[in-house]
């Protein structure tokens, strides 16, 4: 009797979850497939190929030394890649496409349990409730764990350290300990020759570099970033977790989003290692840092996969603003006299990631006040981010940078001028713009498009009661500064 067909995805790439967890060699045959079809979807970032094919590919031989019979296939579409499977079974996908194909396709789904809070948890929590917000949700995680509680109140007295954690980059400058660094073999750089193949023979539109790798692709490698994160980096997280400093990208950050979104790490353990951590040596690891930390991964990263499945599919299609402009050249290329933009695209391109920051609060605040169509932006951070998946994605751009469902994870647009820039990074020193000034030829274009933007939609924004006093500001400019303001916005702005 032939063996069951075990599929397994890129993301999914843990023992211990999904059909995976509960079978040995004898039970089933494993199937990975690569698909053309998806590789010419869209654009890509040469390092994210090169990162998903790899840990597609170790995780591939981890199961041969299992003794798991495991058939890697590289096919047209996944329609071809199922062919001669029997009875297919799949880990439900992170993304709601693949689910409806796959559905299509005639292939079981078992749940997705690479979450600490499951999708029909989160449904539970947001049942009833008028406002979806984090903070409510985090907190009720950490009521259930018992991560960083003590009796069933907060460590340290409060749930949130955020304002201890928004420190502006030091004068003295920064000394982050080195990140942890992976040995690379020789299937990296049999991977990158059939990257190369791929853009060749198939035509596809790649951007950046991929020749140093620096996030895991193995459990194992995982398993050791990780450790080294607890050792070397963790205590001094949180304080300048916000910072953006030149020459120093990484600052105290993890580099677990790999591990964690590509299924090398499962959440809860990392979770619990934090906590493990606090617990152990509370005296040498600050509770802000923990918290921090926790917060990203069992506060954000749990809320924004349920609130995905909360809200599609009609959430990705959202523009509340009305916004249709095209993704400027300058996130494709880094080719702009802004030195924020350029050096966040710069090290985009060099390394197919940044932290949260540049992310949010300078590429995705120029492209929120340039008009830029929140589905073509979503679309690109998809394509450039290493981490990046549809789940991952749309929340974070739709919901979150674009405000593109008018208010259902953040309580107003943000948006802000070059004030916020030049207090949280390093990179207005020196910059040919000044973030001082509005109407100049030089002054930063982030002061001009923030208070059109505001113009432009003030109707819009009227209504929402965070948005009222801001706005009331744009009557104090005359109407020739409103004028001088709106003509050199329009020199930034994308959507004509």
């Amino acid at each position: 009797m032939s063996r069951r067909t075990l599929l397994v995805l890129g993301d999914q790439l843990n023992r211990a979850t999904g059909a995976l967890a509960d079978v040995g060699p004898e039970d089933v045959g494993v199937r990975m497939v690569l698909s053309r079809a998806k590789l010419a979807q869209r654009p890509w970032h040469r390092a994210k190929l090169h990162l998903v094919i790899s840990a597609m590919r170790r995780f591939a031989d981890g199961l041969r030394e299992e003794g798991f019979e495991v058939d890697w296939r590289v096919e047209d579409t996944w329609a071809d890649g199922l062919d001669g499977a029997v009875d297919p079974v799949v880990m439900a996908p992170s993304s709601w496409d693949l689910r409806q194909r796959l559905d299509d396709l005639g292939v079981e789904q078992v749940p997705n349990d690479a979450f600490v809070v499951g999708e029909d948890g989160f449904a539970e929590w947001a049942r009833g409730r008028n406002s979806l917000g984090l903070e409510w949700f985090y907190r009720q995680v950490r009521t259930e764990t018992g991560w960083l509680m003590d009796e069933g109140e907060p460590t340290g007295g409060q749930w949130n350290h955020d304002k201890d954690n928004r420190q502006r980059p030091p004068a003295d400058g920064v000394s982050p300990p080195p990140p942890w660094r992976p040995t690379e073999d020789a299937l990296d750089e049999e991977v990158r020759r059939e990257v190369r193949g791929f853009e060749q023979s198939l035509g596809l539109e790649l951007y950046g570099s991929m020749d140093e790798r620096i996030f895991a692709t193995s459990r194992a490698e995982a398993l050791a970033a990780l450790e080294d994160f607890l050792d070397h980096r963790l205590a001094g997280f949180g304080p300048l977790e916000d910072a953006v400093v030149d020459d120093e990208p990484f600052m105290w950050h993890s580099l677990l989003s790999v591990p964690l979104n590509y299924g090398l790490l499962h959440p809860h353990e990392v979770c619990e290692a934090v906590d493990a951590r606090w617990r152990d040596g509370r005296r040498d690891l600050p509770v802000a840092s923990a918290e921090g930390f926790l917060r990203q991964v069992a506060g954000w990263r749990e809320y924004v996969w349920g609130i995905y499945w909360h809200r599609m599919p009609g959430w990705r299609e959202e523009n509340h603003l009305g916004h249709d402009g095209t993704v400027p050249q300058a996130f494709w290329d880094g080719e702009t006299d802004m030195a924020c933009i350029s050096s966040t695209v710069g090290g985009l391109l060099e390394r197919g990631w940044n932290h949260h920051i540049p992310r949010l609060m300078l590429l995705g605040n120029y492209a929120l006040m340039a008009g830029v169509d929140p589905q073509a932006l979503t679309e690109w951070f998809h394509s450039m981010y290493v981490d990046a998946f549809d789940w991952v994605m749309v929340p974070n751009v739709i919901g979150m940078s674009q405000w593109a469902d008018g208010g259902v994870m953040a309580t107003k647009p943000y948006a802000s001028t070059a004030r916020y820039v030049n207090r949280m990074t390093t990179h207005c020193e020196g910059c040919a713009f000044d973030h001082r000034t509005r109407t100049e030829d030089d002054s930063c274009p982030f002061n001009s498009l923030y208070w059109d933007f505001l113009s432009r939609h003030r109707t819009t924004l009227s209504a929402n009661h965070r948005m009222a006093p801001i706005l009331g500001n744009l009557d104090r400019f005359s109407r020739g500064e409103r004028d001088a303001i709106r003509e050199r916005a329009r020199r930034f702005r994308t959507d004509g």
